[in-house]
Order: C-alpha cells, then structure tokens, then sequence
C-alpha cells in the first residue's frame, strides 16, 4: 500500500559536514495498518513522517502508494491523501473559528468554495460526526477551539485529520503533550477511528506502553535503521521491560 523504497537522507551542517539519517532505507505498509514507531531521540521518526507528507524532500529514493510514485508530489497536493496529527495541539485548528467552523473546514478539503457554502451542514449531522466522543465536543459546536482544552484540540485534530478518510494517517507524538488520563482518551478515540475507517495509519510515540498496546505492528528506529519490526502475535509477547532490557541505547 505505502512503499518506502532505498529511502536515503542526508542533512548538511556548517560545522558538522553531512549528517546521513537514513542510507537506503526500505518499508512496506499493507493496507489498513496501524504503525507504532519507537526509537530515540534523533534518530529519524519524524523526519520519516516529513518525508512521507512532504514537508522535507529525501536525498534519493521513492515512494509509492498504491502503486503510484508520490516521490515528487508537492505536499499541498499530499495532503488530499495524507491526513497528519502533530503534537502541539494547535497545529491542527485554527483556534479563533468556531468547532462548526473548523469541522467543516475539513469536511471540504481540498474544495474551491465559499466560506458560507463551506457552513451549509446541518447541527444534527456535525453532532453525528462526534458521537461517543467523552471530552464534550458536541456540546461546544460553536465554541472557538482556542478555548478548548489541549485533549479537546487533539480530539478535533483527529476529527478533521480523518473525516474525509485519508490514504495514510501520520500521527507524530499526538499525546506527548496531553496528561496521562487525556492522552488515553484520545488514544482511544484514535484506535476506533483508525479501525472504524480502516485508515493506514503510522503513529510515532515515545510511550513504549501505548506502542504495544495499540496497532498491529510496531517499528523500531535506530541511527536511520529499522532494528524491530514486530507484527500483532509479536506484539503480544513483549512487555515495555523487554524492550527497555534488550534496545535501552535505542529508546
């Protein structure tokens, strides 16, 4: 589905000469999985979320999803297919418009319209969108979402990243910014979307507990290279000690 072939990237330092994060690197996402990645600091997790969206150009290689070379694909046009959550819970919104009005932002991507056109959707149906959400959204349709608490924002981000169901969804620390009791709603809310819509999807998270818990698969980054890649049965047989025992340089 998502292929990263010979995927090689080098940054350049005035003081340092040529950084090599990634040399020749190869990945096949089958559709509809659920990547967690891990890996320590620097090691390139969000540089490879960069590369697939198309916020940073690779230095040599290609990719391919579902069949066809996105490789130069500008990332305006990426993001018709590519949905991507950030950490800084901000980054997803626009915090001085309504909920109401960032949900049907979303609702139309990508669309040549008018804001008033763009507003056309009806109360009940948006209500419908976020059902079953527990932080409250539905009662705040009309609430600008800078007044929203960070786990709200985050939830919306999720919302409007997958609401017009994304080839790929990239999902870059999205709770590393949340307390532990919000974070773990809004990974629950992000499993049932991922699985509701059958998005493929690749989260990068430092918390090895929510990388085993979630997904069917689970990715380890080293120095630009993957040193574990484990599917759902191996996923099931390894605890967070396990990883810190045998990859604690990595993590």
């Amino acid at each position: 589905m998502l292929k990263i072939q010979n995927l090689s990237k080098s940054f350049h330092n005035a003081h340092m000469g040529e950084n090599k994060l990634f040399t020749n690197l190869n990945l096949n996402i089958n559709k509809g999985d659920f990547v967690s990645i891990i890996g320590s600091n620097g090691t390139g997790k969000s540089t490879l979320l960069n590369i697939i969206s198309g916020i940073v150009e690779e230095t040599s290689g290609s990719i391919l999803l579902q069949g066809k070379d996105i490789t130069k694909m500008p990332e305006h046009k990426r993001t018709k297919i590519i949905s991507r959550v950030f950490q800084d819970t901000n980054l997803g919104t626009c915090g001085s418009m309504t909920v109401r009005e960032n949900l049907s932002l979303a609702l139309n991507k990508g669309k040549l319209i008018n804001f008033k056109y763009c507003l056309r959707y009806k109360t009940e149906y948006l209500e419908e969108l976020l059902d079953g959400i527990s932080l409250d959204l539905k009662k705040l349709l009309d609430v600008e979402v800078k007044y929203l608490s960070g786990g709200q924002r985050q939830a919306l981000s999720l919302i409007m990243a997958s609401i017009c169901n994304p080839k790929v969804l990239l999902l870059d620390e999205h709770t590393a910014a949340l307390d532990p009791k919000i974070s773990n709603e809004v990974m629950k809310l992000t499993e049932k979307i991922v699985k509701e819509k059958n998005i493929t999807t690749l989260m990068v998270t430092h918390n090895l507990k929510d990388a085993i818990q979630y997904g069917n698969r689970l990715i380890m980054l080293h120095r630009g290279e993957i040193i574990l890649d484990l599917d759902v049965e191996e996923k099931k047989k390894i605890t967070v000690e396990d990883i810190l025992k045998k990859f604690e340089y990595a993590v």
